[in-house]
């Protein structure tokens, strides 16, 4: 009877999780193609191709540059093919692309034995890129209820994972932007914790187990290096005392224990190390250049959990809930609080120390993604304690909260909003919720600011760190390029009606104390392109001096006949001279 009974609730769960992939699923191709051939470089533009090239590079291309199609890197601006040393130069690491692989090779075969075009690049590769991350969203969503169920009750699992899903940017990383490694270490770590759990509570130490757990710590640092930080986990989880961790160390440095652990490690990590001899000569190698942390001495925090810059709360303020209930269960002294804690506070020293801390015009601060299942024991300890009130009021209020949230997260997860202010321009934010259909403000004045944090691809944009104003970044113009676009944007989309007055100011210093001979342009044109008013200010006019800032303003009237919702105003900073000097801080005010 019992086993019966067990049958079914199994059933129920798993036919659940295929509803819950289904739906996904559908959402995910309309959201990546909308029933259209997508344009360009696809959903493989930028950091995704850098994941998913070793795929066609391995299987296809056998890694000769020469067999790639003409301009492939160019146009997906994310991995380089060096023609001078015939090398496919790659920074990230390949364990997305490990765990593509099934799903690659079946895609290739089918490809092939219809005739189709076989690139790794073309429209059957770019809808079978939807599949893997909803793949590996459902199946983490799925272990992390099983991992839960050990410390909660059924209903408080499924309305923990359902919420994670619907009011945090995990929905957008699974769904929009599946490329990137996040719902892959997600899912991971998931399938960790539930295996961690299970091998700790299993009285006698399953040495089966224990190499599940060291493939998952093994693959997780293999998809995203900072991923090892869960390796603590291992050590903490339940722990009741200093006792009982040292007892954990005892453990996992036994020779048999530490040895299965190190050869899991080899062994997910030779694919990687056989590419950095490669591409390097040695086994080694550390693929990120110049990138690094070097923010450790001022990390960012603030701006990573509230900037209008992709900050946590601001963009998923349902993780506010991770943090409550992570201090509730401290107080109540409740198993794994603190660990809760310290990890949240890991993650942002990290997250806010590594030198682009905002991790580009993504959706919210995305290196907490995959800690989501990390954390969601908080979230559910305050929905537990939340049901067990008996109040109808409060159930409600919070239950209201959390539809909130969601619909708050699925309306900015549909919107393709591009964030082009800069670290605290609220005003660009409100554009972005008002692009999203969530809230309508009155722009009667509107103001845009530029601190050069956002790093633009424009080639003109050279970041530099040598010389700033605000915070870590300045930009750095020198004799590659004439110059620098400041601004671009329809007149329609900057105030309510067409700004009749553009104030707009810069800071500048030069490099040497010769005259830099640059100009502050702001130009109006017509839907075709035509330039139908100009404005000049030579930045020579102001008393600027080399290696001081100096501020730069320039005020105009808008004439009445171009105020028009299908004009364009463009302001640029032109150094006809080809001099050397720094900007930042662009500042423009429209009324």
């Amino acid at each position: 009877m019992i086993k019966k009974l067990f049958s079914r609730v199994l059933f129920k769960e798993w036919l659940i999780f295929a509803l819950l992939f289904t739906v996904c699923l559908v959402f995910a191709f309309r959201l990546n193609f909308g029933g259209e051939k997508p344009r360009g470089a696809g959903v493989f533009a930028s950091d995704k191709s850098i994941y998913y090239v070793y795929l066609p590079a391995t299987f296809i291309y056998g890694w000769d540059v020469n067999k790639f199609p003409p301009h492939c890197d160019t146009l997906y601006r994310g991995f380089i093919l060096n023609y001078r040393t015939g090398k496919v130069v790659n920074k990230m690491t390949c364990g997305v692309a490990l765990m593509w692989t099934p799903f690659f090779l079946a895609t290739h075969a089918v490809v092939k034995s219809f005739g189709l075009p076989a690139d790794g690049f073309s429209l059957p590769y770019q809808k079978m890129a939807v599949v893997p991350p909803v793949f590996f969203l459902i199946l983490g969503l799925f272990f992390l209820r099983r991992f839960l169920t050990f410390y909660f009750s059924p209903p408080v699992t499924w309305f923990t994972i359902l919420f994670i899903l619907a009011g945090t940017n995990l929905c957008y990383f699974g769904l929009a932007e599946g490329l990137m490694s996040h719902v892959h270490s997600f899912f991971i770590f998931a399938l960790y914790l539930y295996v961690l759990k299970r091998f700790f509570d299993g009285g006698a130490r399953s040495l089966k187990l224990f190499a599940l757990i060291s493939i998952a710590v093994a693959l997780a640092t293999l998809v995203r290096p900072t991923n090892l930080l869960i390796l603590s986990w291992f050590f903490l989880l339940d722990a009741k005392n200093l006792r009982e961790v040292g007892k954990r160390f005892g453990f996992f440095f036994r020779p048999r224990i530490l040895l299965i652990f190190l050869v899991a490690c080899f062994l997910i990590f030779l694919p990687q190390m056989l590419y950095w001899k490669y591409v390097s000569g040695s086994f080694i190698h550390y693929s990120y250049g110049r990138e690094g942390f070097s923010n450790w001495n001022h990390p960012a925090i603030l701006p990573l959990w509230f900037s209008p810059f992709n900050g946590l709360f601001l963009y998923t303020p349902l993780a506010l809930f991770f943090v409550a209930g992570s201090i509730m269960m401290v107080i109540r002294r409740r198993p794994n609080g603190w660990l809760l804690l310290l990890t949240f506070a890991a993650v942002t020293y990290i997250s806010a120390s590594w030198h682009m801390w905002y991790f580009g015009s993504s959706l919210g601060s995305r290196p907490f993604v995959e800690y989501y299942a990390v954390f969601a024991p908080g979230f559910a300890f305050v929905a537990e304690m939340v049901f067990r009130r008996r109040s109808i009021l409060i159930r409600s209020l919070f239950l209201l909260v959390m539809v909130a949230c969601s619909y708050y997260n699925l309306r900015l997860t549909y919107s393709s909003y591009w964030y082009t202010g800069s670290v605290w321009d609220w005003d660009e934010f409100r554009n972005r919720l008002e692009m999203a259909g969530i809230v309508d403000f009155s722009r009667k004045r509107y103001t845009f600011v530029n601190d050069f944090e956002n790093i633009s691809f424009d080639p003109a944009v050279v970041q530099s760190e040598l010389r700033c104003r605000s915070r870590g970044r300045s930009c750095l113009l020198d004799s590659r390029y004439p110059g620098l676009e400041l601004f671009s944007r329809n007149m329609c989309r900057i105030t309510d009606n067409p700004p009749w007055k553009v104030s707009a100011s810069l800071w500048i210093s030069p490099f040497t104390p010769d005259p830099t001979g640059a100009m502050l342009v702001a130009v109006i044109t017509d839907n075709r392109g035509q330039a139908c008013f100009s404005d000049t200010v030579p930045v020579g006019r102001f008393p600027v001096r080399a290696g001081t800032w100096t501020e730069i303003r320039q005020s105009f009237s808008v004439p009445p006949w171009l105020r028009s919702p299908e004009y364009f105003l463009k302001l640029s900073l032109l150094n006809p001279r080809h001099r050397t000097f720094f900007v930042d801080d662009v500042r423009m005010e429209f009324q």
